[in-house]
């Protein structure tokens, strides 16, 4: 029987990507984040007593290396030291181990090398456990050494491959490619793989899993973050997924009830109040109205800062960071009444300053040319609205 943790890109310290600025007490929270995803991460697995962790790697983050996340991480593993928990640890694109370190870490931490290594362990009830893997030297190292890992033997014992980098079907990153059909080869009981921002299952037989970041840093990071708590022999393991994130982000659409500003700021502050128990959080809303009368933006913006400003003195804060507002029925412009052939056709303009030329008003005009003629069509609308908003 063997109990661990599989974690990977807590990317500790990496500022947040945010539109607004935010009041004090939760820039508070923002800026210890990412330690205390990880401390409940350290927390859950002293008390569940598991026999080791394993980090596939980006724990750091090279966009904030510093010796505040070093000396936390060196706090964190000296009581898991305590509790006779072991780590291992794989060095990722971004806490490549070229990268300077302050860290002196205790007895209780195996960090890979560059070139693929085994180790063996020995848990509480005497089971048998081989992990086997290696750390990025360089941020850009994507060499592929899969050749170089052990096959299994098939035995009573636990095999566990530890592995940064990326599926060759999922695009957008740059890691070590791997197809599962090399995993497979290896006849491991566990894949821990690490790179990926969010948690994916690759494989149930082997189980192949990516547990995504441990705490989202912009609105790319919605839903849930944490860590894999997995259980089991050399026959079946199970796998869970551990929520630890400190700040949840999310995206949701709301179509509004009414449209103004009063209703609207309610359905906003309605949401807010039916999702506060589930924690602190980050949102980016899409409001959609519905109705044939169209709302200004302005309004939108000048309702969004009173929403914001509510949350100044939430500790449990649900914070909007940004609106967008769609409608559902088309915005006229003056542009949309006109043909775009006849809009773009420089004779038929010509055409329309002759009246102007041959009155009275053409010494007090500037000269007027057709590089100037979407600038006139939006004025002429300014000023239409404006005419119209004074009959009114």
């Amino acid at each position: 029987m063997v109990k661990f943790i599989h974690c990977s890109d807590l990317l500790l310290d990496e500022p947040f990507e945010l539109k607004s600025n935010l009041p004090e007490h939760i820039m508070q929270d923002v800026y210890r984040a990412t330690f205390e995803s990880f401390k409940n991460l350290v927390d859950d697995a002293i008390e569940m007593k598991v026999d080791f962790i394993l980090i596939s790697g980006n724990l750091y983050s090279s966009k904030n290396r510093n010796i505040r996340a070093d000396k936390f991480i060196e706090q964190q593993f000296e009581r898991l030291n305590k509790a006779h928990i072991f780590v291992y640890y794989i060095a990722g694109t971004e806490d490549s181990l070229s990268q300077k370190t302050y860290t002196k870490y205790p007895n209780n931490v195996v960090i890979f090398s560059e070139d693929v290594q085994s180790y063996e362990l020995i848990t509480h009830n005497g089971q048998r456990v081989f992990i086997h893997g290696f750390s990025y030297k360089e941020q850009t190292t994507y060499e592929n050494k899969l050749d170089s890992y052990p096959v299994n033997e098939v035995d009573q014992s636990i095999h566990i491959g530890m592995l940064h980098g990326i599926h060759h079907k999922i695009k957008g990153f740059n890691a070590t490619e791997f197809r599962i059909e090399d995993l497979n080869e290896k006849l491991y009981h566990y894949w821990a793989l690490g790179h990926l921002p969010y948690k994916k299952r690759l494989n149930d037989l082997p189980e192949i899993h990516y547990p995504g970041k441990m705490q989202g840093t912009h609105f790319s990071d919605t839903g849930r973050k944490g860590y894999l708590f997995v259980e089991g022999d050399h026959t079946t393991l199970d796998v869970k997924f551990i929520p630890t994130e400190h700040i949840r982000f999310e995206r949701v659409t709301l179509t509004l009830n009414e449209i103004g500003k009063h209703a609207i700021y309610q359905d906003i502050t309605d949401f807010k109040n039916s999702i506060r128990s589930s924690g602190k959080s980050m949102y980016q809303l899409k409001l959609v109205n519905p109705f044939e009368t169209l709302i200004d933006s302005h309004l939108i913006q000048s309702i969004l800062k009173q929403v914001q400003m509510y949350e100044s003195n939430e500790s449990q804060f649900v914070w909007i960071d940004d609106i967008e507002l769609e409608q559902t029925f088309e915005v006229h412009t003056l542009a949309s009444e006109f043909n775009t052939e006849h809009l773009e056709n420089e004779m038929l303009f010509n055409q329309a300053r002759v009246p102007i030329q041959r009155s009275s008003v053409e010494r007090y005009a500037d000269d007027i040319s057709f590089d100037v003629h979407q600038m006139l069509l939006n004025h002429g609308e300014s000023r239409l609205k404006l005419m119209m908003r004074d009959e009114s």
